[in-house]
């Protein structure tokens, strides 16, 4: 095949390699030719044409010349100019010939500018089987002057593509791309050397921490890789049209090995034991997020419609009015009901199954566990709250303590594990321990049959007679601490059950807080001064979450945040606690002191909950009504209704400004060294029995280290910060562009499938043709280079320098110190260099160093062996 290029201006031709830039001298986006125009108005370089591409800013556009894709970028870094001095009216998918006008450009502009206006046409060369330019002529030239003829070969996938795309092979996922996953994963240094990965229309980008580990020549090497370019920390491997499958087995590689070494690093870090759990707690539970909103949403769904009277309120015993047992109802409102409603009743079975996933316990032993400790077989009617029955297996006597949860300390029960989170991680913990010391003890040949019999039969027993009874009795003391709680007067202590219900929410243990409300209501006629916790804690939190979309520069977080506001709104917390308030620590307590205030005030002013008509917006309705069991409310139901509505209103506002006022995205430099540095200060004074005079002098000594921490270097810390969260923001936008792109490319990916596996080839090629529409690669190439030069004004350099000097005084200081122990010397210097680099690490920019002690443990251990000699 042969194309002719004609000169689209007048000027000069030179070859590509002659070009200033790199990236085109060196053929990385194709080869070609370089114009150097002499005047402004460009024409059509070819006999006809598609435009494939319009740059955003106008100096850069793709055409499709007989199947030979073409480029031409008009300047170098004019990217910069945004548009200025470049006009244009091409649009994608016109059809233009070598009379059409494609752009016109203000070369006095550029020159004023000092921008180079060598304009390259490049064509892309990965496709070719062979090809040449003939006859180039260089120098001066005429618009409209033949420039070049290019005769060429497409491979022979490319030749068939041109002629007709097979459907089976275009929606075909081969093992290929599984493999090639690991192998580009292991050239780019694995998981831990980069940020993130992603894929435009035809590159896979990884977002580089340390170039010095990528081996580039082995990446290039691989079958299914075209060419790699490097952008800034970025590479970017050409891969084509299918990087996006690629792409999917990188993330599922990931994601295999995402826990185990979340795992490995939580061991090697020296951090708290409660940290620790924390961070255990919070991984296993964010993963039931979204069934917990999915399902979620469905509830509120069955509440607006068993409200309105469309839907009968099904219960599987009845024990109100305007109730329907489920048996008793149509199969679609059951399929409905069960489908809002299961995941609730058995949210265990999904913990056992994260659980497992979390702790690495092999095969579907999870599942199994969960289903056993969560079982159906146990629920019959429902039992109380309809979570299932317990049985009374030893009773200790009756005590009448006027605390009616405290009165049940002497009946030992056996229950359904639904609702016992800790019961059933500790479980699926002890599986995973028994069955890797099974392992080893058991032969191979027994080890199918027995290890999994050994695993059930042993943990089984022990959560529900020894996990699940010890739980029991911790909720019964918390019950029968807040009932007493809760009795205080001036409102006091029913806003302390209104802050303390979210928290009881996260460690599952708001059950007994349901108990005590439910009794409540059943003594007072229907009516509960306790019924306000839920809904306006659950208000709180949401004020409080809001506080953090307001107030938040981290793009990515807010995107997050908002995304959960949906749920909260409908009275799903788990999201917003388990997401971003109990991790982010200070929307939490803001949200508990904002419930606390509302609550209080809405005890002294008499208000009451009254029926039950759902959580979130829902919750209201209940409130504007009589108590349900002819009780007399202090509060007309309006007034009722309304001063509640004021509550919340108080609730969610109260909560936005201490969460706007509390919130930091960060702990600051002097915070960080001030605290290490108070530590340090304790240690030494038990270690070396430092007298008061030395303790002093230390202190001092220490402190003055803060004092490098100058207003000039802040002052390039908060530089540096907000331009890094600029640069968040534009990741987060081309994030969406993409996610958005692969989101609509997938369902055609599966649709088309679907039509090859039903031979229906000819709506496959439809598909196809739909799939190479969705095209926002304009939007996607100048977002990429806004990015790109973001990232280049984010001063580092500098900040490093800065950083690196203050450190080796603070570490030259500690040396000189003759109250400093020199044993944990060395251990200070990772840890005062974390804490000076926090703004690098806390936007996952900077990896932080692993010190061998822990301050705070060491100091405990001190305490209490001096504890224990003073003893003896």
């Amino acid at each position: 095949m042969e194309i002719n290029l004609y000169s689209p201006v007048d000027g000069e031709v030179k070859k590509i390699e002659d070009c200033k830039d790199s990236m085109f001298a060196d053929r990385i986006l194709g080869d070609g030719l370089v114009i150097i125009p002499k005047t402004n108005n460009f024409k059509g370089f070819f006999d006809n044409a598609i435009v494939t591409m319009v740059f955003e800013t106008y100096h850069a556009y793709g055409f499709d010349i007989n199947g030979l894709q073409f480029l031409i970028h008009c300047g170098m870094e004019t990217v910069s100019l945004k548009g200025e001095g470049f006009t244009s009216k091409l649009k994608i998918g016109d059809k233009v010939s070598k009379n059409s006008d494609i752009f016109s450009v203000d070369l006095n502009l550029l020159e004023s500018k000092n921008f180079s206006n060598e304009t390259p046409i490049v064509f892309v060369i990965n496709e070719l089987e062979e090809y040449k330019i003939n006859n180039l002529k260089l120098g001066k030239i005429k618009q409209g002057d033949l420039i070049c003829t290019i005769s060429y070969n497409f491979k022979e996938k490319q030749k068939e593509d041109l002629k007709s795309i097979d459907p089976i092979k275009f929606f075909n996922v081969s093992n290929k791309y599984e493999e090639s996953a690991k192998l580009i994963n292991k050239f780019v240094g694995g998981k831990i050397n980069y940020n993130e990965v992603y894929n435009c229309m035809t590159r896979l980008r990884f977002s580089v921490k340390n170039k010095e580990l990528v081996n580039i020549d082995n990446i290039k090497n691989l079958p299914i890789v075209k060419q790699t370019v490097w952008n800034g920390p970025e590479l970017q491997i050409v891969i084509g049209q299918d990087v996006y499958k690629l792409k999917d087995e990188v993330i599922k590689l990931n994601n295999k090995e995402l826990n185990l070494k979340s795992s490995i690093a939580l061991k090697n870090e020296n951090i708290s034991l409660f940290r620790r759990f924390l961070v255990m707690f919070s991984a296993i539970m964010l993963k039931i997020i979204p069934i917990m909103v999915g399902t979620g949403l469905i509830q509120a769904m069955i509440a607006i419609l068993t409200q309105t009277g469309v839907m009968p309120n099904i219960v599987f015993k009845i024990s109100g009015p305007n109730q329907v047992l489920i048996t008793d109802t149509g199969i679609g409102w059951i399929i409905l009901y069960i489908t809002g409603r299961s995941s609730a009743f058995f949210m265990g079975i999904t913990i056992a199954v994260s659980a497992a996933n979390y702790f690495k316990l092999e095969g579907l032993m999870g599942v199994a566990l969960g289903i056993i400790l969560c079982s159906p077989l146990l629920f019959g009617d429902g039992g109380r709250l309809g979570l299932g029955h317990d049985f009374l297996i030893l009773d200790l006597g009756t005590i009448n303590t006027g605390n009616p949860m405290l009165d049940q300390i002497t009946k030992i029960r056996v229950n359904t594990m639904n609702t016992k989170i800790f019961v059933i991680i500790a479980a699926i913990y002890t599986a995973k321990k028994l069955d890797t010391w099974l392992k080893r003890v058991i032969p191979v040949a027994l080890e199918l049959m027995f290890r999994p019999f050994i695993v059930i039969i042993v943990v089984s027993p022990l959560a529900f007679f020894g996990y699940g009874i010890v739980w029991n009795f911790i909720e019964t003391l918390f019950g029968s601490l807040i009932f007493y709680l809760g009795k205080i007067p001036l409102g006091i202590g029913v806003g302390i059950f209104t802050a303390i219900w979210q928290i009881a929410v996260i460690f599952g243990i708001h059950g007994m807080l349901g108990m005590i409300t439910m009794l409540d209501h059943i003594s007072n006629g229907g009516q509960s001064i306790y019924g306000v916790g839920p809904s306006i804690s659950i208000w709180a939190q949401v004020g409080a979450l809001i506080g953090v979309i307001i107030i938040t520069q981290n793009a990515k977080l807010k995107k997050e945040a908002i995304g959960m506001l949906p749920a909260g709104f409908l009275g799903i917390t788990e999201p917003i606690l388990y997401g971003i308030n109990l991790p982010k620590k200070r929307p939490l307590l803001s949200g508990a002191i904002a419930a606390f205030f509302a609550g209080a005030i809405a005890n002294i002013m008499g208000v009451t909950q009254r029926s039950q008509s759902g959580l979130g917006v829902f919750a209201a309705i209940g409130y504007f009504s009589d108590p349900v069991f002819n009780g007399v409310g202090k509060l007309d139901p309006v007034t009722n209704g309304l001063i509640y509505l004021v509550m919340c209103l108080f609730s969610i506002s109260l909560a936005i400004c201490l969460s706007m006022l509390t919130y930091k995205e960060r702990a600051s430099e002097k915070t960080l060294l001030a605290r290490t540095f108070k530590n340090l200060a304790t240690f030494s004074l038990l270690e070396l029995n430092l007298n008061k005079n030395e303790l002093i002098t230390l202190k001092k000594e220490l402190k003055l280290n803060l004092n490098l921490l100058d207003k000039n270097t802040l002052k390039l810390i908060k530089s540096v910060e907000k331009n890094i969260q600029k640069w968040i923001k534009l990741k987060e936008k081309l994030n969406s562009i993409i996610s958005k792109e692969e989101f609509q490319k997938e369902k055609i990916i599966e649709k088309g499938k679907k039509m090859v596996s039903l031979n229906q080839l000819d709506k496959a090629s439809i598909l196809i043709k739909k799939y190479n529409k969705i095209n926002n690669s304009e939007k996607i190439n100048f977002l990429k280079l806004e990015i790109d030069k973001q990232y280049q004004i984010i001063d580092f350099v500098n900040l490093n320098n800065v950083l690196e000097t203050i450190n080796m005084n603070i570490v030259k200081n500690i040396h000189n110190s003759k109250f400093i122990d020199k044993k944990v010397e060395k251990e200070i210097e990772p840890i005062i260099f974390n804490n000076l680099n926090i703004v690098q690490i806390h936007y996952g920019l900077l990896q932080n160093k692993i010190s061998n002690i822990n301050l705070n443990e060491l100091i405990e251990e001190k305490i209490s062996a001096k504890k224990v000699l003073k003893t003896i």
